[in-house]
């Protein structure tokens, strides 16, 4: 059974918390400043793990009140981790430039070997863990796979410290203060990235030429308007508005569901895509209206003689005289017409006739008016001359 984000968390913590013992209980035996330090570090690592872990388990859920879901959660857990390490690079400089060391050498052993387990188990854990914060997209879990792996480089001067002690040699308090420059360095890096995504900072340029391309890869879409991209724990959400091209507004809901769904399906880790669109300046729509008998317009598309097509800019309507034909015939005449909408009494009875105005893009506005003019004033976004 593939392990979850939580799961990682918690094997984590409970690494952090062994190791911490471990350090402190070496530390105290052998005097060690350095490996104080790092029990200090550990510790406030498991700290840090226990935040992660209960942080992207709230950060899953969703609520009324917070439809776009608790993602952000795992960003401050990550924030929080940082504040912890760099506790912990203080408490290790001070003690380094305050208090005496004292190495007791009939202890190094046992201390060597603590440092080693250390050493090998952070190195093993922040490779996989690292690897399942990359394919389940966690920040935190990325966040405490480095933190981890700072533990591995404390451990390792540790080491050098206690090997250097066992020769002879005194450096403990000069290791002890470059495992808290260590620490605080991935500390303050870990903030920087961090508050970023809390600020809502925009997601990388790659991300955002990607979405973009699958954007302008739609032959309907003459520009774009507006892209704005965010990440929240792991997630991305896209906002984007878009202009259409002369001809596809009326088929703007339809293009705009594909253009969310290639997005979500071509780019990794989106979560939400709201994509708004607006017509081009020269935006026009061709509007035909059945008439039948009298000049009146006619109930259905069985009962049509003829079309009058009005478009913007255009004085008078341009007239088409239609012979009696089936429903379908008459929708692949508005479809060759470019019609964005048809004004009648009532929609077609033929299946395959809706099917043709509906992959045309052509719009049915049913209307109880007889007068073709008054029909057509409802079509509020059409403006004659």
């Amino acid at each position: 059974m593939e392990m979850k984000k939580e799961h990682w968390a918690l094997v984590s913590l409970l690494l952090n918390l062994l190791q911490s013992l471990l350090k402190f209980v070496a530390g105290l035996l052998t005097g060690s400043l350095s490996l104080l330090g790092e029990a200090v570090h550990s510790l406030s690592d498991s700290a840090a793990s226990l935040i992660a872990f209960f942080s992207i388990k709230l950060s899953q859920r969703t609520s009324r009140r917070f439809p776009y879901g608790l993602y952000k959660l795992e960003n401050i857990g990550a924030i929080v981790i940082a504040f912890f390490l760099l506790l912990a690079a203080f408490e290790i400089g001070k003690k380094a430039l305050s208090e005496p060391v004292k190495i007791k050498e009939e202890a190094l052993p046992v201390g060597i070997a603590v440092v080693v387990f250390s050493l090998i188990s952070s190195l093993t854990l922040s490779f996989l863990e690292r690897r399942a914060g990359k394919r389940l997209n966690s920040p935190t879990l990325i966040a405490d796979s480095y933190h981890t792996l700072t533990d591995a480089f404390g451990s390792f001067l540790v080491l050098v410290s206690l090997s250097a002690s066992y020769l002879g040699y005194q450096y403990d308090r000069y290791f002890a203060l470059a495992v808290a420059l260590l620490i605080l360095y991935t500390a303050v890096g870990l903030l920087k990235e961090e508050v970023g995504v809390i600020l809502d900072i925009s997601a990388d340029e790659e991300v955002i030429g990607k979405i973009r391309e699958v954007i302008l890869s739609f032959p309907e879409v003459k520009e774009v308007k507006r892209l704005l991209v965010r990440g929240a724990g792991g997630k991305l959400f896209v906002d984007a508005v878009i202009v259409l091209r002369k001809g596809s507004f009326m088929k703007s809901h339809r293009i705009a569901d594909e253009i969310e769904r290639r997005i979500s399906e071509e780019v990794d880790n989106v979560e939400m895509v709201f994509i708004h669109y607006e017509p081009a300046a020269e935006e026009s729509l061709r509007v035909a209206l059945f008439v039948g008998e009298g000049d009146t317009l006619c109930r259905g598309f069985d009962r049509v003689s003829k079309m009058y097509i009005f478009e913007e800019g255009e004085g008078n309507p341009k007239v088409l005289e239609v012979n009696p034909k089936s429903e379908e015939e008459i929708a692949k005449l508005l479809a060759r017409e470019n019609i964005d909408i048809v004004i009648c009494g009532h929609h077609p009875e033929s299946p395959v006739a809706k099917w043709i105005l509906h992959k045309n893009g052509v719009f049915v506005w049913e209307t109880d008016k007889e007068n073709i003019y008054e029909a057509l004033s409802e079509v509020s976004k059409l403006k004659l001359r």
